[in-house]
């Protein structure tokens, strides 16, 4: 799940070129797998350090019981 930010995403020459072409063709298969293939990827690519399981914790769950104990 991505994170909802602002984002900037910077395109390649040959995907503006080939965007173009989707829009001129009104191609709706092309652009969705443009989407996917292209945008979102990067934007999973840009959070990938700050996605985290919800059931990651910060530390070593086993340790901080033990110390706990003492």
């Amino acid at each position: 799940m991505l994170t909802i930010t602002r984002k900037a995403l910077a395109l390649e020459p040959e995907e503006v070129m080939e965007l173009e072409r989707i829009i001129t063709d009104d191609d709706r298969e092309e652009a969705l797998r443009f989407l996917k293939k292209n945008i979102y990827k990067k934007l999973l690519t840009s959070q990938e350090d700050r996605l985290k399981f919800h059931l990651d914790g910060d530390g070593d769950p086993a340790r901080s019981f033990h110390e706990k104990k003492k």
